[in-house]
C-alpha cells in the first residue's frame, strides 16, 4: 500500500492546501510541491516513439517538452493541470521506488520493443537521474513510471490517504453533473464559478476498506476555489487513475480472476447531494 508522508498530511491539517504549497516541514528532506520537477523522455517501442514530458510543481502542471514521434502535443502544450496533492504523491511513488538509491543507473533494455525511459528527478535539495526499459526498471520504479505517462493523456492520479478526514481537505462548493468509469480511468464532469484564481481538484479515498460484500470505500472529491471572487460557469471533465486503489485493494485482499473482482467506490462531492455509488470492476 502506498500512503503519503506524514510531511504531507501534517501540512495539510496544520496550515490548509494554499499554504501547503510551500509548507515549511521539521523534515529537513522532505520535498515541497513547488519545488519539484520531473522531466522524462520517452523513446523506442514498436512505433518508434520520441518525446519528453515534465511534471512542473511550480506550474502545477504536466507539460510537453519536445514531440519529435509517436505523441499528439506541441512542445509547451499543458498536458494535465495539476494540485500540490498530486505533484507530491507522484513525487513520494519515486522516492518510495527508490529513485535517489538508483541515482545514474541506466538498466538497459530488456526488449527492442518497449518504450525506453530517461527519468530526472529534483526537489530543490536532491537530483537523481535513472534509466532503462519498461521491462528492465525495477518494478516499483517501472510501476511510478506507469502512473507518470497517464499525464500525457490528461489522467491525474488518485490520493490514497486512508488516514486523513474529511476535515482535512477544502470542500468549495461546485456543481457535479455526471460519470463515467471506463476501465480504470474515473471521468467526472463538474462546474463552479471563477475565473480569476486556479482551482484544484483531488479525488482521495480515505479512511481504509469498509468491511461489506462487496467491499467498500470512501472517496471525496476535494476542491479548492482559492476564494475566487469571479463567477464565470467553468466546466471542467476530471480524469483520474483507479489503479493504486486496484492494487491496494489486492495487496490486501489478494488477485482475483480478470474480471470478477468489484470494489464499491462510496463518492462524496462538495454539492450538497447525497453519496454517490460507483461500481469499479477489474
Amino acid at each position: 500500500m502506498h500512503t503519503p508522508s506524514r510531511v504531507v498530511l501534517t501540512c495539510l491539517a496544520a496550515v490548509g492546501l494554499l499554504a501547503w504549497i510551500g509548507c515549511d516541514s521539521d523534515d529537513p528532506v522532505a520535498p515541497q510541491a513547488n519545488r519539484i520537477y520531473v522531466e522524462i523522455h520517452v523513446s523506442g517501442g514498436i512505433a518508434s516513439v520520441d518525446y519528453t514530458y515534465a511534471v512542473d510543481g511550480e506550474e502545477l502542471e504536466a507539460r510537453g517538452i519536445s514531440c519529435t514521434s509517436g505523441c499528439a502535443f506541441d512542445p509547451g502544450e499543458v498536458l494535465a493541470q495539476l494540485t500540490p496533492a498530486q505533484v507530491l504523491y507522484l513525487a513520494d511513488l519515486l522516492i518510495d521506488a527508490g529513485i535517489h538509491g538508483y541515482d545514474g543507473r541506466d538498466f538497459g533494455d530488456e526488449c527492442c520493443d518497449q518504450f525506453h525511459y530517461a527519468i530526472g528527478y529534483r526537489d530543490g535539495r536532491r537530483e537523481s537521474s535513472v534509466a532503462g526499459s519498461a521491462g528492465a526498471l525495477p518494478e516499483e520504479l517501472a510501476g511510478a513510471v506507469a502512473q507518470l505517462d497517464l499525464l500525457v493523456r490528461g489522467i491525474s492520479p488518485i490520493i490514497i490517504d486512508w488516514t486523513s478526514q474529511p476535515a482535512d481537505w477544502p470542500s468549495d462548493q461546485l456543481l457535479f453533473r455526471a460519470h463515467l468509469l471506463e476501465g480504470s480511468t474515473l471521468s467526472l464532469d463538474v462546474e463552479y464559478g471563477g475565473g480569476c484564481a486556479a482551482h484544484e481538484l483531488d479525488l482521495v479515498a480515505w479512511g481504509g476498506w469498509l468491511e461489506s460484500f462487496p467491499v467498500q470505500v470512501n472517496v471525496l472529491l476535494a476542491h479548492e476555489a482559492h476564494d475566487d471572487p469571479c463567477d464565470a460557469l467553468i466546466y471542467r471533465t476530471l480524469q483520474f487513475n483507479l489503479t493504486p486503489l486496484r492494487e491496494d485493494y489486492e495487496a490486501s485482499y489478494g488477485v482475483g480472476e480478470p474480471g470478477e473482482t468489484t470494489i464499491v467506490l462510496r463518492l462524496s462531492v462538495p454539492d450538497g447531494g447525497e453519496v454517490r455509488a460507483v461500481e469499479y470492476s477489474f
